[in-house]
């Protein structure tokens, strides 16, 4: 398990002789899914109930771009290199305590160009042929109609392989996606698909207009064969992105990228955008563009601060949410970044703090946007929550609002610190002031609750 078999030939396989190969999954339950190539091929032909033997009848899978999923029963169909497949754990596992499940796969190790067949303008679910890792940048560099892998994961710790579920619920059942722009985790307990596919290992790609897709030899990568979600090294591409998650308390996660790379546009680029398979339970979290869900989107260079990212997010729980900054690198180290509520109104610095919310279920398009810079007192509409504290200007007149608690007390200052105003025991949850004696300038507003709470916001 995890080693890696590399040869460096072109052209056709020139293999004989038999191998076995292990792969080892995560730890599985009964219902779940794992998604599976095979690195080798054998006469007869190895077949999916020759990986799974105690997996039930109806449990083998592979996928038709128009007719979605078909059963192969009693596992007799056999393992195409290149071609992927899905394949139900042992009937003898237990349904609510994991295995791990040891694979072998035996044959004739796969090696030289392999040529799969794909359907045009579809998502289609292709593997990994090798007995070794595939350097992801060098399988999407040499096939330009493809742009994003989704990579399918439930909610487990990350694991020698990745496995999949598809009747089995866990709270963040969702695909990892990874393309040129970079990748996105489905918890924040996985690592994030970064360069990598291991042996083995099937996923789902999204075909541009191509009828094939070529795995060379020359894809094939030394180690980092234990998980997919390994880092590469540095390819000289200049990458400053973002990572936004989308969470509740209770478990629920969805994670978007935004980014501003070398060779991307800021319209549609199928290497370096990802649409949404939408396929968490639970939650989506999306950019939007030329009215696509984008779950990786890139954006063109130079950066604009003017920019403005239209966020969207569907929900089947009610309740609070949160959005926040997983992390960032690129010129985003010294980039601020704004959430606004389109809603309430607020606009929130996601590098002070996070922004929690409450919603209903359903599915929302038009009440976040992703910004870069912010407004401030005197010169429009500005607003920020902080502890259900929102703060507005408008038609000079400055605006206190708190969701939660009386205020208590309300301190404005000018840029050079001088009180300009100041109010005690409002004892309500509203404050409107009119006519400050102020220049056009920046002002610094302290609010006290009647909790103690103290809130600053220039």
């Amino acid at each position: 398990n995890n080693s890696s078999l590399l040869q460096t030939n072109t052209g056709t396989n020139i293999n004989s002789g038999n191998i076995t190969y292990r792969r080892d999954t995560q730890p599985v339950r009964r219902y779940d899914f794992t998604y599976w190539s095979t690195p080798v091929t054998s006469a007869p032909a190895f077949t999916l109930a020759n990986l799974s033997p105690a997996t039930l009848l109806d449990k083998y899978y592979s996928y038709d771009p128009a007719a979605g999923w078909i059963i192969s029963f009693n596992g007799i169909l056999p393992m195409a290199k290149g071609s992927g497949y899905i394949v139900r754990s042992p009937q003898t596992f237990d349904i609510t305590i994991p295995a791990v499940y040891p694979a072998s796969f035996i044959g004739v190790p796969n090696n030289g160009n392999v040529m799969v067949n794909v359907v045009p303008n579809s998502f289609n679910l292709i593997g990994n042929p090798y007995p070794s890792a595939v350097n992801a940048f060098q399988l999407l560099s040499a096939n330009s109609t493809i742009g994003s892998l989704y990579f399918w994961m439930h909610n487990a710790p990350p694991s020698d392989a990745v496995s999949g579920d598809a009747t089995y619920n866990y709270t963040s059942s969702d695909y990892a996606v990874f393309n040129s722009s970079g990748g996105v985790t489905t918890s924040n307990a996985a690592q994030t698909p970064a360069g990598y596919i291991a042996a083995g290992q099937a996923f789902f790609t999204n075909n541009g207009t191509g009828n094939s897709i070529l795995f060379t030899n020359s894809m094939r990568a030394s180690g980092n064969n234990s998980q997919f979600y390994k880092t590469t090294g540095t390819d000289n591409i200049e990458r400053n992105r973002i990572w936004l998650n989308f969470a509740n308390k209770e478990g629920a996660f969805k994670q978007l990228l935004v980014g501003y790379i070398d060779g991307a546009t800021n319209n549609w680029d199928i290497q370096y955008d990802a649409e949404t398979m939408d396929a968490n339970t639970y939650t989506d979290f999306y950019s939007i563009n030329q009215n696509m869900s984008l779950t990786i989107q890139g954006r063109g260079l130079p950066f604009e601060n003017s920019d403005v990212i239209p966020l969207g997010y569907k929900t089947t729980i009610a309740g609070d949410f949160t959005i926040s900054i997983d992390h960032v690198d690129g010129f985003f180290d010294n980039q601020n970044v704004y959430l606004e509520d389109k809603t309430t109104g607020a606009v929130s610095d996601l590098k002070a703090q996070d922004y929690t919310f409450k919603t209903e279920a359903g599915t929302f398009t038009d009440r976040f946007a992703l910004r870069y810079t912010n407004k401030t007192l005197g010169t429009g509409d500005f607003e920020n929550v902080k502890d259900g504290l929102l703060i507005s200007v408008k038609d000079k007149t400055i605006k206190v609002t708190s969701s939660k608690e009386n205020i208590k007390e309300v301190n404005i200052f000018d840029i050079t610190g001088k009180l300009i105003y100041n109010k005690k025991k409002v004892g309500n949850t509203e404050l409107s002031i009119s006519n400050l004696q102020s220049a056009d300038q920046v002002l610094l507003v302290k609010v006290n609750l009647e909790n103690n709470a103290e809130v600053t916001r220039k």
